[in-house]
Formats: C-alpha cells, structure tokens, sequence
C-alpha cells in the first residue's frame, strides 16, 4: 500500500480505536470489546470471533469516496440505539442477527455499510458507538440487570453445559498446538494470545461487487476459526465461520451435523452484493485438533472455481 494510503489507513484506526492492518490489500481495523465476558456451551468466549469490531475501506475513487464496512457484537439493548445512530449519518444497516447458540448474555451481530470516505465513515461510526455501554458486562450482570433472567435450558441445553468448565481451570492450549490447528485449515495467519487460538483466512476465489464497487475486504469473504478456554481433558470450546454460496449452503450444513458440530445460524451479513453472499458460523465442544478436521473436511463440499459477479 502507497505510503499516503497506509497514513490514512492509520487515521481510520486511531478514530475507531482499533489496530490497522492490511488483509487483502485492504485497509482493516479491528478491536474486541473487552468489556464483554460471554460464556458459550459453558465455556469463556472472549476471543474475537465473540465479541468483534471490524471496519474496513476499499476501492477509493478519485473523489476520495470508498466502500466502507463495518460490524460489531452489541447486547440486545444496544441494537435499536445503535442502528438509530448509525441511520443518522446515513449509513446502510445490512443485517442484525445472532451468530451463536447457548451465549449468555445473548449476543447479537449488527452488519453495516456505505459509500463515503473513509474518515468521515469512521467519525460518524465512532459517534454510532457512544450509546454502546463500556461498562463490565459478564453473565452475572446480565442477570442482575433482568436481560437473561428468562432463560430456562432445554434438555439438549441441559447436556451442553454439562460441558461448562471450572472457572479456576487455566488455559491447556499452547502455540504449538495452535500452530497445528492452523495447518490442517490452511490458515493464512494466526494468532495464539491468552489461551485463544485464531486462524483466518480469505475465500480469494469470491470476487463480490457491493454498492457498485469490487471487494476484497476480509469482513466479505472471511474463513475463521478458534480454540479456547481449553480444560485439562484437551477439550475446548471450538467455533468457525465462512462466507458461503447459496448453493454450498445445505451441502455444508449436511457435512457439519454428519460430524456433529452445532450449526449456530446462516444469513446474509451485507446487502447489494453480487453474488448473493451468505454467511455461516458454528460451534463444538471438541479437540482442537478433531474440530480442525472435521471442518476442514465440510470445507471440500465449497467450491475453488473463481466465483464472478452477474447482472
């Protein structure tokens, strides 16, 4: 990246308090809001594939104008402030959804989008992001403030937490481990910090247009996957997502359950895109290293043809 497109890039961060980075060639600033202590089938969920930030621009035209994205984990009470912000400074909110299963407190997902330039889409998102709460939120305070006092498990509910890890247990998980979850994903980078294994990569072979415009963004064609709050016995709470043709989709899901990995949710996350871009995200208490497989084998059932946008 130009040396003047990689000061912007800094710019866009710093505004959004998050960490630039160049994925695809695309600007991306990511952060995690660390105020959040979710528990997921029992288990501490505090990576970024839990409660993430992310923003990117892209595709800047000679009137400085880019496609600019966004997304962000928000408590239920959050969403419909946090969309009327953004709806202010008349940024398109493309999706609200929950992403997992069995979270407490209940975590949702808001998707957003616009064309516009980059620090300007930045100041306005940062203003969206005053009504978001940065106190401690855990299970504990979610209850005591009447947001999950509703939750009753179900039997299948029931055995999942039998899962639920002790909350002295340290993290078993080590980068060498990591590295090998990362290996049988193909990942492109990883990361091991706290006990939390990350592994990312790009379905380059999808080559979306959104608002008009060619992308390349991670937030538009992620493959993700993590390992954490790992417990003596080498299980650990295990989780994935990918971008997915509609085509792909049920094959997918079909490869997943014959594995037994819990389907969490499939939906859009952008809106004016060609192709029709669908996203899916599951999870398994499991082996690292058993999870890695058995997702790498649903991954075969997705197509490695270049994917073009039609009209």
């Amino acid at each position: 990246m130009e040396k003047n497109q990689s000061k912007l890039c800094r710019g866009f961060a710093n505004i959004l308090g998050s960490t630039p980075s160049i994925i695809n060639g695309v600007c991306t600033a990511t952060r995690s809001r660390t105020n959040f202590h979710p528990i997921v089938l029992g288990r501490k969920a505090e990576s970024f594939m839990f409660v993430p930030q992310a923003f990117s621009f892209e595709n800047m035209n000679r009137e400085g104008r880019a496609l600019c994205l966004g997304e962000t984990v928000l408590l239920q009470e959050e969403v419909n402030p946090f969309m009327s912000k953004l709806r202010e400074h008349g940024i398109i909110v493309t999706a609200t959804h929950n992403h997992w299963l069995f979270d407490k407190p209940r975590l949702m997902y808001m998707h957003f989008e616009t064309l516009d330039e980059p620090l300007s889409f930045a100041r306005k998102v940062r203003d969206a992001m005053t009504v978001l709460v940065t106190h401690n939120v855990s299970v504990e305070t979610s209850l005591n403030n009447g947001q999950s006092d509703s939750y009753e498990s179900s039997s299948d509910d029931i055995s999942l937490m039998t899962e639920e890890s002790n909350p002295t247990n340290q993290n078993f998980g080590t980068s060498s481990l990591c590295n090998q979850f990362n290996q049988i994903l193909g990942g492109t980078m990883h990361t091991f910090e706290n006990g939390q294994c990350i592994v990312m990569k790009s379905r380059l072979n999808i080559k979306p247009v959104v608002l008009g415009k060619r992308g390349r963004s991670f937030l538009l064609i992620p493959q993700m996957f993590t390992f954490e709050s790992m417990t003596s016995d080498g299980r650990a709470l295990c989780s994935g997502e990918t971008v997915i043709l509609q085509s792909e989709l049920n094959p997918f899901i079909s490869r997943l359950r014959q594995h037994g990995i819990i389907v969490t949710a499939f939906h859009n996350h952008w809106l004016f895109e060609r192709p029709r871009l669908m996203f899916i995200h599951w999870e398994s208490i499991d082996n690292p290293l058993s999870f890695a497989r058995k997702t790498r084998d649903a991954l075969k059932v997705l197509t490695t043809r270049e994917i073009l946008p039609r009209r």
